[in-house]
């Protein structure tokens, strides 16, 4: 008794989708430091996977950043408020729909690039955690001013994630990736510095992440 298989009973389908689970490395660009301090995050994506060269994906960024500034023993503290911070932390969140460019697009190897539009939630804090954003004064309780007072802003801004990235897929369709991305939010506050910063235009963030990627669905095969 003998039996044969035919190309198509071996041939392994695309995925429609995967899913991209994301350690990642992160660093700060603003008044308190440029790209000089590293933190933490994970990233979560949703990336279709139609078979051509353009798709979209979903992200979901999880970021602590902290910067700090190191003060000369020179340097005379302003003796009146607003007192500018040197230090901050934030635990950030940003939510963004990418289109994604596959530059080189073979079954296995794929370099791309993809331009988002997000939303990015932020909330500067002290050492303490106690919230910048609320710029109040209680000398006796050892909170001051960090701003002016008609420098106010919201938690939440717009972002403009710009990613370059490589994927490596196994024959089983299981991925191993390493991208960047700068997040790009359009807001100079992600520090709580403006107007006392000597840095011209909008804060930054960028990660370097390390990819994942699990098949979730899978085309259907020609008969």
């Amino acid at each position: 008794m003998t039996s044969s298989l035919s190309a198509q009973d071996l041939e392994v389908p695309s995925p429609k989708r995967y899913l991209e689970i994301s350690p990642l490395i992160n660093s700060y660009s603003g008044d308190l430091g440029r790209f000089n301090q590293i933190n933490g995050g994970v990233n979560a994506a949703l990336v279709f996977n139609k078979p051509r060269r353009g798709n979209f994906r979903l992200d979901f960024t999880y970021m602590y950043v902290q910067a700090s500034r190191l003060r000369g023993a020179d340097y005379v503290p302003p003796l009146e408020e607003p007192i500018p911070n040197d230090y901050f932390q934030s635990h950030t969140i940003n939510f963004s729909l990418s289109y994604m460019y596959n530059i080189i697009n073979k079954d296995n190897f794929k370099l791309y690039i993809s331009q988002g539009l997000g939303l990015f939630y932020y909330d500067p804090m002290d050492e303490e955690g106690n919230k910048y954003i609320e710029n109040f004064s209680d000398n006796d309780r050892g909170f001051y001013m960090t701003r002016n007072a008609n420098e106010t802003y919201t938690n939440f801004t717009m972002s403009l994630p710009t990613r370059l990235g490589i994927m490596y897929y196994f024959p089983g369709n299981f991925g191993v990736g390493l991208s960047s991305t700068f997040y790009n939010p359009l807001t100079d506050y992600l520090d709580n510095i403006s107007d006392f910063g000597t840095v011209k235009g909008n804060d930054n963030l960028m990660s370097v992440n390390f990819n994942f990627h699990i098949p979730l669905q899978y085309q259907k095969l020609k008969k």
